[in-house]
């Protein structure tokens, strides 16, 4: 199987170094970035579209990392979330943003690997339960489909296809709802899934 790519945002540079290192052992998990400034982190994740995000809940400037979850969203990608503070009264507002898991500081080993294991089972195992839903969609949402698994873009598939970028991503929001799917790696996967 292939490492699942992951970005670590932490405002403090020993923290980030430190879950870091905790992660070496795992080979299902390959670190790709290790940000201390949240704008930076959010550009690199835009850009690589990582698997997986271990992010801090207070930032830098004030900056919170809810506040990164949003701007993710907004690109209509979401990796799986897994957020790591020093503060446990996040906790709620962090599951109401729907993130996977939630770590306290100092990351306790047993733990980070109960949590790896969690992300392997849904990222794996969940999505196939919804590889029959990819008959749900329609011609045009088929199409987008296609071109989103190419790794295209909104605005290169409202190009292609004569569109404007907002009636692409309702298609993309409708093809997350129907599948299942909270993210493009989990629509690869049911993909991949359903042809096996």
């Amino acid at each position: 199987m292939k490492p699942l790519s992951a970005v670590i945002i932490d405002d403090e540079q020993y923290a980030c170094e430190r879950l870091r290192r905790l992660l070496i052992p795992f080979s299902s998990i390959n670190v790709i970035n290790c940000s201390t400034s949240s704008q930076k982190g959010l550009d690199f994740i835009q850009e690589h579209k990582p698997d997986l995000v271990f992010l801090d809940v207070e930032l830098e400037n004030n900056k919170s990392g809810f506040e990164i979850l949003e701007q993710i969203d907004e690109n209509l990608y979401r990796p799986t979330i897994i957020m790591v503070t020093a503060h446990t009264h996040y906790s709620i507002k962090a599951m109401k943003h729907e993130v996977f898991d939630y770590l306290v500081k100092p990351v306790d080993i047993d733990e980070l690997k109960t949590t790896i294991d969690r992300v392997l089972h849904h990222l794996l195992i969940r999505p196939s339960k919804f590889a029959y839903k990819f008959a749900s969609l329609s011609k045009r949402e088929h199409e987008i489909l296609q071109f989103v698994l190419e790794g295209k873009s909104s605005g290169e598939i409202a190009g292609i296809l004569f569109i404007s970028i907002n009636t692409v991503h309702t298609h993309r929001r409708n093809i997350l709802k129907k599948t299942g799917a909270r993210s493009v790696l989990d629509l690869f996967r049911i993909e991949n899934d359903s042809h096996d």
